[in-house]
């Protein structure tokens, strides 16, 4: 159940919410270091972006809150042009691709599946800051994870945890263990569809990723996934680290955050994933209240389709 309300989309509101930073100590620091944030850049920077939205004519209707709008600040530290940018990218793609990026809904069967296959698990936070995210892909089921349920459910998450400060802060580590991967699970997966889902994972949604650990990785797959990787923002590829076996990735483990069978004893299956499906599920409401903002789609579809020429179409939502 949610226990979140939607937040109002009305970009013509008298007053906005006052911010206050309530995170550990250690993102102060790195939003400081790595985003150049303090609390004289933030306020300046919210003040001006808001004032940007209210003057678009294009975005009709956006949500306003803090949170929502240092996404993107965050995203592109701080200059408030490329966060703009990064926002109409972000709204844009939401339109030209409902089917892939509205309705994200927790209660959908499809999606309570793969999440309790056991593939992926949201471990939470290192010491750095950043937040964990483990793959085991062989617990990927190639049927369910067809297209564009499969999409889907990696945008559901995304949009889930970008509703968490600490990782718009402190971004992402990614782990993958890709033994025993069943070959067909891209099989139904052409160039377009994986070309739409890499450049929304890792550059329209505004999400700062670090480095990814993989291991064990099928010399058969090697040819889907390096086209995945070509369709993938160049940055994120050089921070990609690849292994022979497990043993090698798992040492970039924390040892507090260690799964069991990877030199350490968190239990993902029975304690981690629950409670973070849980903690998903419980924000169902503000993900879904996402599909209330508006855009003037006549005036960015043209301009979408000339940058991102190549991308197979879909017809808008109502």
């Amino acid at each position: 159940m949610s226990k979140f309300a939607a937040y109002p989309v009305d970009k013509n509101v008298k007053s906005y919410d006052e911010y206050k930073f309530t995170l550990p100590e250690v993102y102060r620091e790195l939003a400081k270091d790595e985003l150049r944030e303090d609390d004289v850049v933030r306020t300046k920077a919210l003040a001006e972006m808001r004032q940007w939205i209210v003057n678009n004519p294009h975005i009709r209707k956006c949500r306003m809150d803090s949170k929502f709008l240092l996404r993107f600040l965050r995203f592109r530290q701080f200059s408030v042009p490329m966060a703009c940018e990064a926002l109409e990218q972000y709204l844009t793609m939401r339109e030209m691709y409902p089917s892939w990026f509205k309705n994200l809904d927790t209660s959908n069967d499809k999606m309570k599946e793969l999440f309790n296959c056991g593939a992926t698990s949201i471990m939470g936070q290192d010491s750095n800051g950043r937040t964990v995210v483990f793959f085991r892909i062989a617990r990927f089921v190639p049927e369910m994870f067809e297209p564009p349920v499969g999409g889907i459910f990696i945008a559901l998450l995304i949009e889930a945890m970008l509703e968490w400060e600490e990782v718009q802060i402190g971004g992402l580590q990614v782990m993958v263990d890709y033994t025993d991967m069943d070959l067909k699970l891209f099989e139904k997966w052409g160039s377009s569809e994986l070309k739409l889902i890499m450049e929304a994972y890792t550059r329209w949604y505004p999400m700062r990723y670090n480095d990814t650990h993989a291991a064990k990785l099928p010399k058969k797959a090697l040819p889907v996934i390096e086209k995945i990787l070509s369709f993938t923002n160049p940055k994120i590829r050089e921070r990609i680290n690849c292994y022979a076996n497990v043993s090698e990735m798992e040492k970039h483990f924390e040892p507090s955050m260690a799964p069991k069978g990877y030199g350490g004893n968190v239990d993902l299956d029975g304690e981690l994933n629950p409670a973070m499906w849980k903690r998903i599920e419980q924000q169902r409401d503000v993900i879904l209240g996402l599909d209330r903002m508006e855009i003037d789609y006549d005036y960015y579809a043209p301009i979408w389709d000339q940058q991102n020429a190549g991308l197979l179409g879909e017809t808008p939502s109502a």
